[in-house]
């Protein structure tokens, strides 16, 4: 299971796609570099990983585990704030196939990453932020 942290705001980008993108919608470079720089300074080990198709993938460490947390950008079109749109962070822990197996270590809104994410977001004063299972 994954939880999706959600916000709007326009600063970062999503207006040009970049001559590196694999495809039209990896957003996120900066905004990813921005979260993983934020959770450092909350004392979360954090690092960016990677482009990927959706967005860009980080990993962090927090409390004796270890997550994939994905960040992509989606513009809402509005051309008088072409960088305005949704931010979508996915966060998921990892588990060995046995926790999977056995149903343990499962994600939840309640996560603790989950709320260190949300947190960050509206203390920066990001618009509708909200946590989806």
């Amino acid at each position: 299971m994954t939880v999706s942290v959600t916000c709007n705001t326009d600063r970062f980008k999503l207006s040009v796609v970049g001559d590196d993108f694999i495809n039209d919608c990896c957003f996120g470079e900066d905004s990813s570099h921005w979260l993983v720089s934020a959770l450092l300074a909350m004392g979360i080990e954090a690092e960016v990983i990677c482009m990927e198709d959706f967005g860009w993938a980080n990993r962090a460490t927090f409390g004796g585990s270890s997550y994939l947390i994905c960040v992509g950008g989606y513009s809402h079109q509005d051309s008088s704030r072409p960088n305005y749109g949704e931010w979508r962070i996915v966060v998921e822990r990892h588990r060995t196939l046995i926790e999977k197996i056995q149903g343990k270590n499962t994600m939840a809104v309640s996560d603790p990453l989950v709320r260190k994410v949300e947190q960050v977001l509206m203390d920066e004063g990001f618009e509708d932020v909200a946590i989806e299972a």
